[in-house]
């Protein structure tokens, strides 16, 4: 991956659907280049799809909070993530470290429908877990920079 690649993945990082001839613009390129690199960083699996930023508090979705979640017994981490990953509305869930073994993002309605979530979590994994609420957001779904 060459210095051209790394503008390519953050064009497309700062607007998905901007055109390849806007991109190839931007960069004094040829489209046909653009696109030609793109395709290839697909095939490599370096870009693995586009992503539809969502306001969730308008689809009725703005209570966020942070479930820290502790595994206990034979069970995997990958095991035990596979069957949270059956609950709505958990948006995601990482392997930490720390106190914790998880951490689930989850998105909801109302502090009522948190605590039924929160239910369901605690349903699935036997362990300890702990809940922060969100009270602010004040920078989401930030694309890190690729240079490095």
């Amino acid at each position: 991956m060459d210095d051209l690649d790394r503008k390519i993945i953050a064009s497309l990082l700062e607007d998905a659907r901007a055109p390849y001839a806007q991109i190839a613009q931007r960069l004094g390129v040829a489209t046909t280049t653009v696109h030609q690199r793109a395709r290839r960083l697909r095939e490599q699996g370096v870009i693995t799809g586009s992503r539809v930023i969502v306001d969730w508090e308008k689809i009725g979705l703005p209570v966020t909070a942070l479930v820290s979640v502790e595994q206990i017994g034979s069970e995997s981490l990958k095991e035990l993530a596979n069957r949270l990953q059956e609950i709505r509305y958990l948006q995601a869930c990482y392997s930490v470290t720390g106190e914790f073994d998880l951490m689930v993002v989850v998105r909801a309605a109302s502090s009522d429908h948190l605590g039924e979530i929160l239910e369901e979590i605690r349903s699935v994994a036997a362990g300890r877990s702990r809940t922060v609420v969100v009270l602010a957001t004040h920078f989401d779904n930030r694309a890190a920079p690729i240079e490095h």
